[in-house]
């Protein structure tokens, strides 16, 4: 017998799964019904797992699809057209009820960072932390991207930070390409009013939704790529893809990689004037 907080966690957890109604009044045992059924000798055809109860269907909350019609990238795109600032960018972000992962966030998680950098750092999609606290690389994973960058001398405050969607999807799951379609003018639109000089992508998500969905994050890293930002303001940013910060817990393999492509960062950025100071122990 569960004890009234189990069961209020596991209710939690189906909550963020999705689950928001039941398929019967009473749990059934089928396989008791079939024994019985058995035990009387009646035809097996005729059983409880051959021939399923047909049960009165409970009244439910339906909520209407998403027509897929009208919410699209392009239609996103023509929203988006006439915004010029961060503001308004904002703005859109709290009405956007096109994406269903709007819904069921916290809080709307946006990029923050200075106009004009000369680094964007993308993450992956919102964690728990940033869904709960609305910063992007906050928690224990933004304690790993202040180690990251104190490494090579910068600081996040000299940088945009931001997550490659607004939205935490629900337990955490992975973005469907629905909603990934959906965000990626969201993400385009903020690179274009931040204009940094340089993007890097931390994560397999904002690698595919930049450089294309058939880009393998691991085969792109160690140079600079151009991302085309064609569709809300005619320019290219560089791109570099690195690993999240996350994975610095995965092993010595990685760690040797992430310090890689840091070096990497460092050397560019004392090329285009933005000199910081390389710690080499």
């Amino acid at each position: 017998m569960m004890d009234a907080g189990t069961v209020a966690a596991l209710l939690e957890l189906q909550s963020e799964w999705g689950v928001d109604i039941l398929l019967d009044e009473m749990p059934h045992d089928r396989f008791a019904e079939y024994r019985e059924q058995q035990a009387l000798g009646s035809d097996p055809g005729d059983s409880p797992l051959a021939a399923p109860v047909r049960t009165q269907p409970m009244e439910r909350a339906v909520a209407p699809p998403i027509r897929t019609d009208v919410a699209t990238e392009q239609s996103v795109l023509k929203t988006l057209a006439g915004i010029t600032t961060l503001e308004s960018l904002a703005e859109t972000l709290d009405q956007f009820t096109v994406c269903p992962l709007r819904a069921t966030a916290t809080n709307t998680v946006l990029a923050r960072g200075p106009l004009n950098s000369h680094v964007m750092v993308i993450g992956d999609a919102p964690d728990a932390d940033e869904d709960r606290s609305g910063f992007p690389f906050s928690g224990e994973i933004g304690g790993f991207l202040d180690k990251m960058l104190a490494s090579i001398g910068l600081r996040r405050e000299e940088m945009v930070l931001s997550p490659a969607l607004p939205w935490r999807p629900p337990g955490g799951r992975p973005p469907s390409r629905a909603e990934v379609a959906l965000c990626r003018p969201l993400l385009l639109k903020s690179i274009a009013l931040y204009n940094p000089r340089r993007l890097v992508l931390c994560g397999g998500l904002a690698v595919r939704m930049l450089l294309g969905p058939d880009v393998k994050p691991a085969r792109a890293r160690g140079s600079w790529r151009n991302v085309s930002l064609a569709e809300v303001a005619g320019t290219e940013k560089p791109a570099m893809a690195m690993r999240h910060p996350s994975q610095l817990r995965a092993g010595a393999g990685a760690r040797r990689e992430i310090w890689d492509d840091l070096l990497l960062l460092a050397v560019t950025l004392e090329d285009i004037g933005a000199s910081p100071d390389v710690m080499m122990e």
